[in-house]
């Protein structure tokens, strides 16, 4: 298996960092030179002024400045950040179903311009979703869905499905294999999963068994810890989870996604991307044909 190729994401920068003054978002030590992904795509007025024809051209700049190349591109749902929140902004109900669907052409457009290779986007929900209307939501789930993808394959550009957890959208496809049968049902070949640990931690039984049943529609992964810190600052068994990517072969970007309080960005990215290769090499003994070598 050829290394696992690592970015960073630092979850908690501000709204002025990331659209007036982005360079402040890049770690600065030379040895954690990282593949990575921007901030999202500025929407109205929360991206303060800055307008989506010159984002990209600031990004292209600052990745050939840092020799960086970009991972993918987060679909922002935060009240904060967008100027729809998690509560108008769902896929199961039809007027904010098609909101989400304009607001993610932007993300994908922008996601074009910079030649990245991925969008991630998650579902929100207006409401339970309980056993009496969950066909008419998921319904409308699947045509925004399926419109969205439509549009990324004009662009060339792929989307990914974050799972996300009951807390934050209920119990309404919070696991990989709820995901993997929206992918589906979808008939889309530009569409596939993204797991976030932070939320997958919640949901899953068997770390290991979950990115063995994603399989090869597991085409992006979030490193965070069950404190939204950087891997091994938590109690998220990343020994176990990094066994799956090696084993299905996967190709993909592991991110590192990481709330920069404690201690910093540039800490939180080179503890994290040392510790990650650790557990990636402790995996290639555990799966290869002479561990654990007793016959040798």
């Amino acid at each position: 298996m050829s290394p696992i190729k690592f970015s960073y994401l630092q979850l908690t920068f501000g709204q002025e960092e990331a659209y007036l003054h982005p360079k402040k978002n890049l770690p600065a030590p030379e040895e954690i030179r990282l593949r990575r992904h921007p901030a999202d795509a500025p929407k109205g007025r929360f991206g303060l002024g800055v307008k989506i024809d010159d984002y990209p051209k600031t990004h292209q700049r600052l990745a050939q400045e840092y020799s960086l190349a970009v991972s993918c591109i987060k679909e922002c749902w935060g009240a904060m950040w967008d100027p729809y929140s998690l509560t108008f902004k769902t896929l199961t109900v039809p007027k904010t179903a098609d909101l989400a669907v304009s607001e993610t052409k932007t993300s994908i457009y922008f996601t074009a311009e910079l030649v990245a290779p991925i969008v991630t986007i998650a579902t929100a929900i207006h409401a339970d979703i309980t056993a009496d209307n969950v066909g008419e939501c998921t319904a409308w789930a699947l045509d925004a869905l399926r419109r969205m993808c439509d549009y990324a394959a004009q662009m060339g550009v792929r989307l990914v499905f974050e799972a996300t957890n009951h807390l934050e959208m209920g119990k309404y496809v919070n696991t990989g294999m709820n995901h993997h049968r929206m992918i589906q049902a979808t008939g889309r070949d530009n569409f596939a999963i993204q797991f976030d640990w932070f939320h997958t931690n919640f949901e899953e039984l068997n770390p290991y068994e979950t990115g063995i049943d994603a399989g090869n529609l597991l085409w992006h992964i979030h490193f965070r810890d069950s404190n939204s810190l950087t891997p091994d600052y938590g109690t998220v068994d990343f020994k176990t989870v990094m066994c799956s990517p090696n084993k299905i072969k996967y190709s993909g970007f592991c991110t590192i996604e990481s709330a920069s309080m404690i201690p910093d960005s540039d800490t939180a990215a080179q503890n994290g991307i040392t510790y990650l290769k650790m557990l990636e090499r402790i995996a290639e003994y555990q799966l290869g044909a002479e561990f654990p070598n007793a016959m040798m």
